[in-house]
């Protein structure tokens, strides 16, 4: 039998919530840094352009008729905690859309914690031994385990990465600008996909 997994509390305390995660990034533009700073300039502009596709999204974004209907059967209280970074390009596209499905149903509460501010706990997580983000990890209020983990890509667009890689010659900024118009034609479909699978298989 496999060791249950656990989450330790005061990770969830110390989190904070989607609207801090925001006010935070806007703060470390205006150059009033609260939660969030970057010393590195190259990452402050990555948070930017970040910053801007997620208004985008909040504008454009409609949840799934299913993904909604899950949401509202779930009848276990569970912590969404974030692991995410405003820099990270992947977390601009997903976080949004697992803000909106967590306000479907009054037993998501939807937390934040910072990658690089919590190594240990990001390293229960790793992808292929590496630490990517964002990480969706779906915690039991009551007794802390672990339900269920998501990211730092959709399914399906993680399907495609090796192809991608491929077309791209291994050059980095064309291999984020073919991931950028996927997530573009894709219009959250995928993570919406794989959010309604992971509520439906809460127990």
């Amino acid at each position: 039998m496999s060791e249950i997994q656990k989450v330790a509390p005061e990770y969830i305390e110390h989190a904070f919530t989607y609207e801090a995660y925001r006010e935070a990034l806007d703060a470390l533009l205006a150059s009033d840094p609260t939660i969030i700073n970057y010393e590195d300039s190259q990452l402050v502009d990555y948070t930017r352009l970040n910053v801007s596709r997620m208004q985008r999204i909040d504008k454009t974004n409609r949840l799934r008729d299913d993904l909604r209907t899950a949401a509202r059967g779930l009848n276990r209280s569970v912590y969404w905690l974030v692991i995410t970074e405003g820099w990270c390009g992947d977390a601009a596209q997903s976080i949004p859309i697992i803000a909106e499905a967590a306000q479907v149903s009054e037993k998501i509460d939807l937390r934040f914690v910072l990658r690089d501010n919590n190594v240990d706990l990001m390293e229960q997580f790793l992808t292929n031994g590496s630490r990517s983000i964002p990480k969706l990890v779906v915690v039991c209020q009551k007794t802390y385990e672990v339900l269920g983990v998501w990211g730092p890509r959709p399914i399906e667009l993680t399907n495609l990465i090796p192809e991608i890689k491929k077309e791209a010659n291994d050059n980095k900024q064309q291999f984020s600008i073919k991931v950028q118009q996927w997530y573009n034609k894709n219009k959250g479909k995928g993570i919406m996909k794989d959010l309604e699978e992971i509520i439906t298989n809460i127990k």
